[in-house]
């Protein structure tokens, strides 16, 4: 009887992923059940009822139990001999231990009163160690990108140097919540690289479904890694404060239940993968016809959602400061990071080659998106009544962004492009009085010319991207004219809003 059990489960494969999925489900369950223990009888109680004296020393043996589990993975797919279904269970074991105690060490340590000031070091340690070990296995082994790894590894060293000197001036070390997601998301992608390497025979069924992901699919998944790599390193330095700071009310907390608070943090979310999308589209690796509208639409996607989650908090009621922190930190990965990478790709794609000048406009573009959410987030602390929307002193991003790639879509001529994002670029960090999308709906010239336009072109550049594929090429050229009659459509209304803004500021008072 068990013998034919045993052969059942061997050559059934479904059979086979469902029970060790479900033998690592449980082993991950007794696991936090025996390290976090019974309910304590008082709050001051930090004695454990299995480790005793020795509770104290039980959340940095946690985190040190990840550096040997992330070293097994690494010499699972280097060592030969490990190439079978034992030692490939084992590595999808050793990923999940992973990511369980990388979250039960922080919860054990504030459970039974065991925080320590080397716990706040060791556990991003660990997380470090496990990211290298993950990002090495995936590039020498699997399909990751040498630029991935290249951001990954430069990220944590430049991290490892901060955190050093925070520590040596008795600042705060301990993770911020963007190193928490950013390690959610790495070790999510690295995990799905790993399943796609056919070194190992599959012992779990999501092998099959990882390696039938599209090529494409799994670059998006890497920008998507990058991006949150980068971001989350920003905390670490005083002047992007911003990122990581939340933005006080005065009115209260909103009560909504958690369902109702996730409905803004959807469109700020929709932001951020709207910007993710745009670069890949700009990457010159993906083949894409009418490249520079493409990228356009989805930058423009990402301004719309980043329009309506602001509003959808103040009416829903379901403002948080998370939201207003997350808002802050996508704003700068999409309409500054985002966009910027997208500017040196264009320029290298217009040049044949490696552009020194994208790469200089780039910086230039970034830096003045930072000072822009930098002064936007100081003067936002200054307001009395911070739940009344207020007009902006200097272009919003989002418009920034927008505006650049427009002209991308009108000119080919390098300088006139360079000209034209510097040009923009100042704009964002002025002294121009630009009045805010919320109330932008209370004036005529916004109510029925500027927003009726800008929601056409949209439209029709919405109709244009999803049926270039299955339009001949006898319409081609057509077609680009249509493109370029959105791109009209679009700076248009832009144009009516810088123009507005120069009223404003210099001749409304007179």
């Amino acid at each position: 009887m068990f013998e034919n059990a045993l052969q059942f489960y061997l050559n059934n494969y479904t059979v086979q992923g469902l029970v060790n999925l479900g033998l690592i489900f449980i082993i991950l369950a007794l696991t936090t059940i025996i390290l976090l223990g019974p309910q304590k009888k008082s709050v001051d109680d930090g004695v454990h009822p299995l480790f005793g004296r020795y509770t104290g020393k039980i959340p940095n043996l946690i985190s040190l139990l990840r550096f040997p589990l992330g070293l097994w993975i690494f010499c699972v797919y280097y060592f030969p001999v490990l190439h079978n279904s034992l030692a490939s269970f084992s590595m999808h074991l050793a990923f999940a231990l992973i990511c369980i105690l990388d979250s039960l060490d922080g919860r054990f340590a504030r459970k039974w009163n065991a925080v320590t000031e080397d716990g706040k070091s060791l556990d991003p340690a660990a997380d470090k160690w496990a990211t290298f070990c993950l990002a090495a296995t995936a590039y020498v082994y699997g399909d990751f990108r040498w630029w991935g790894v290249a951001i990954i590894f430069g990220r944590e060293i430049i991290s490892m140097v901060q955190r050093y000197r925070l520590q040596r001036r008795g600042e705060d070390v301990s993770a911020r919540w963007l190193g928490k997601i950013k390690a959610g998301v790495q070790f999510t992608v690295l995990y799905m690289f790993l399943l796609r390497i056919e070194l190992l025979p599959g012992t779990i069924f999501l092998e099959v479904i990882a390696r039938a992901l599209p090529a494409g699919l799994m670059l998006w998944a890497t920008i998507l890694l990058c991006f949150c790599t980068v971001i989350s390193l920003f905390p670490f330095f005083k002047s992007f404060s911003y990122v990581n700071a939340y933005t006080q009310s005065q009115k209260s907390e909103s009560n909504r239940p958690w369902y109702i608070l996730l409905i803004p943090n959807l469109f700020t979310l929709g932001n951020y993968l709207c910007g993710v999308t745009a670069v890949y589209f700009a990457m010159p690796g993906v083949e894409v016809q009418h490249r520079s509208f493409v990228v356009l639409f989805w930058v423009l996607s990402a301004a719309l959602c980043d329009a309506f989650d602001g509003p959808l908090a103040r009416k829903l009621n379901a403002h948080s400061d998370f939201g207003a922190c997350l808002d802050s930190s996508t704003d700068l990965s999409t309409f500054g990071l985002a966009t910027a990478v997208i500017i040196y790709l264009s320029f290298s794609e217009l040049r044949g080659a490696l552009s020194f000048l994208g790469i200089a406009l780039a910086i230039i573009y970034f830096l003045y998106v930072h000072l822009r959410l930098a002064h936007f987030t100081e003067l936002a602390g200054q307001k009395e009544d911070k739940s009344v929307k207020s007009d902006f002193e200097g272009m919003p991003s989002p418009t920034g962004a927008v505006s650049v790639l427009i002209a991308f879509t009108f000119f080919e001529n390098i300088y006139l492009l360079a000209f034209a994002i510097v040009l923009i670029s100042m704009l964002m960090y002025s002294k121009l009085d630009f009045v805010s999308h919320s109330n932008s709906i209370h004036h005529k010239l916004y109510q029925y010319l500027l927003i009726p336009l800008l929601l056409t072109g949209f439209a029709l550049l919405l109709v244009l991207i999803f049926q270039q594929p299955f339009v001949s090429s006898h319409f081609s050229r057509e077609l680009s004219v249509y493109f370029r009659l959105c791109s009209w459509l679009l700076a248009l209304p832009i144009g009516g809003y810088i123009l507005d803004a120069f009223y404003r500021t210099y001749l409304k008072g007179k």
